[in-house]
């Protein structure tokens, strides 16, 4: 793995023009590469895969924010970004001192201004110390790579190598450079922790007094939409009560119980069996009428349906008789 920024160090010479795929934006904290092994292995290195390779870049920028809070959390939601594109040349300058050292100088302050209606426009920046001593952090880690002696020996990142006396070697326990680690992302969170900073500094920030609100919710009652059922439960209510009431005054002793009335019969007529035994085929109705006055017909505890005498086996009852 290797990081290679896209300028020199000490003499801050532009490689590719300073930008391969980001040259629109000026003033960059950092553009550099970071190509890796395709799998993060030194086998893929020895059977000659294509490396994976990304252009990463800082910058200083604008933004709109849209801020939320409800239920003890806080977000934002970034709603217009700026940055400055206006074509300028190479701001830094440097000279070799004769101690062998280098002295780097930035010219130029960091100034975005926001586009805006007002005839007095809002302008951000940083001033060019600034620019200088985060350029400088980032120093220390691009460039730098990671080596191995031969495939099974333990890799061990390189950093601080733009200085000759500072070359630092360290063990590698993680490295979010290299593949298949999400570079875009970890560089994402860079930006994050960077932005959070410069907005945390007390010396440099400013508080601005503005109105918080919260939702609320208001329900409506369409009362016209209640009226049919409203009704329907109120006339309910009256039926219910008046037949409570019109049964209330009135007795039936003359239907009596299922059980010893002759209802049932009347209803449901006499098993199938007996009638049968009653009539025969062939007779007359006058024969039948006769016939029909001299018959008497029993139920018997234990006998079951007797006839003028003949016993017949106790009928099945009708479903739902009793």
């Amino acid at each position: 793995m290797r990081t290679l920024p896209l300028v020199t160090n000490p003499l801050r010479q532009a490689l590719y023009g300073g930008s391969i795929n980001f040259k629109s934006i000026n003033y960059p904290i950092l553009n550099a590469l970071v190509v890796s092994a395709a799998d993060g292995s030194a086998e893929s290195v020895y059977r000659k895969d294509p490396p994976v390779a990304h252009e990463c870049m800082l910058s200083w920028c604008v933004k709109t924010l849209r801020s939320s809070y409800a239920g003890g959390g806080y977000e934002e939601q970034v709603i217009k970004t700026y940055t400055n594109t206006t074509r300028i040349d190479n701001p830094w300058s440097s000279e070799q001192l004769p101690n062998g050292s280098t002295d780097q100088s930035f010219d130029e302050n960091i100034t975005i201004t926001v586009p805006s209606n007002d005839r007095n426009p809002t302008t951000f920046g940083v001033s060019n110390e600034t620019f200088m001593r985060t350029v400088f952090v980032l120093d220390e880690v691009f460039p730098s790579l990671i080596t191995v002696s031969n495939p099974s020996a333990e890799p061990y990142l390189k950093i601080k190598t733009s200085f000759t006396d500072q070359v630092r070697f360290r063990e590698v326990r993680f490295n979010p450079w290299l593949a298949p680690n999400n570079v875009t992302h970890h560089m994402e969170r860079i930006a994050r922790a960077m932005t959070n900073v410069v907005r945390s500094d007390p010396s440099s920030n400013e508080f601005i007094v503005g109105s918080a609100s919260s939702p609320e919710t208001y329900m409506i009652v369409h009362w016209g939409w209640l009226t049919f059922p409203c009704v329907l439960l109120l006339l309910s209510i009256l039926f219910l009560v008046a037949t409570m009431i019109k049964t209330s005054r009135h007795t039936y002793d003359d239907i009596g119980n299922w059980k010893t009335s002759a209802m049932p019969a009347l209803m449901y007529s006499l098993p199938k069996e007996l009638q049968h035994g009653l009539g025969a085929p062939g007779t007359s109705r006058r024969g039948s009428t006769r016939r029909s006055k001299k018959v008497r017909i029993r139920l018997m505890p234990q006998q079951g349906w007797r006839v003028s005498g003949a016993v017949q086996p106790a009928p099945t009852a009708p479903p739902g008789f009793i």
